[in-house]
């Protein structure tokens, strides 16, 4: 009864083409995570892009919009290096259009995240650029080794806007929000908003207020 009510009030308020648009995305959605993970919690389009499927875990009630990308990288043929990945989501998780992942170590991700569109979450990157150590510019970036050992950490609640990156050895408190076109190079402590490349903690909330003050 309830599916029938929702049913009719999404064809009142959305037509009957966008109605019939939504659930064939949402049928084909159900094949394909049947397909790759057996199972019926998940939607994911059948155009993401899958890499290292055996080497995540993924929560109940993932959903993602068109080409997502998430990638266990196990191997770099190139250099040589074997890794052991860990990617992990929480439940309930839900990330829009055109998000890539990357983990070559381990990236974990909490429960109730929202992610905008357009987002690149890595805990790795091709060559070292450390004034202690730096892979020479004479070399082909594709050629220049992964950078290993490093984690990304996203907490619960947390909120990620468009366009976002998120770089190596980063962990973001639970209950975050990270503005758009952010780049987030450091850590973000709980319950705070961070805006800007790189990004930076402009306001945090106040749990006897019960406002967000800006710091």
């Amino acid at each position: 009864m309830h599916r029938l009510l929702l049913f009719k009030t999404r064809i009142k308020t959305q037509g009957v083409l966008k109605t019939i648009d939504f659930y064939y995305c949402r049928i084909i959605q159900l094949i394909f995570s049947t397909i790759i993970f057996k199972r019926f919690d998940l939607r994911i389009f059948p155009d993401a892009r899958l890499g290292g499927v055996h080497y995540m875990r993924i929560g109940e009630g993932f959903g993602a919009g068109r080409g997502l990308w998430l990638e266990a990288v196990t191997d770099y043929a190139v250099t040589g290096q074997v890794f052991s990945p860990e990617l992990i989501i929480g439940d309930r998780v839900n990330v829009g259009e055109y998000v890539h992942i990357g983990c070559n170590h381990r990236i974990i991700i909490g429960n109730d995240v929202l992610m905008g569109s357009k987002i690149y979450i890595t805990d790795h990157n091709h060559g070292v650029y450390r004034e202690d150590f730096s892979d020479s510019p004479d070399v082909p970036p594709i050629s220049r080794h992964l950078t290993e050992n490093e984690s990304v950490e996203i907490g619960n609640r947390c909120w990620i806007g468009e366009f976002v990156t998120i770089l190596p050895g980063v962990t973001i408190g639970e209950g975050c929000i990270i503005g758009s076109h952010s780049t987030v190079t450091r850590d973000i402590p709980s319950n705070s908003i961070a805006v800007g490349s790189p990004a930076r903690v402009v306001k945090k909330w106040d749990e006897e207020k019960k406002k967000w003050l800006r710091v």
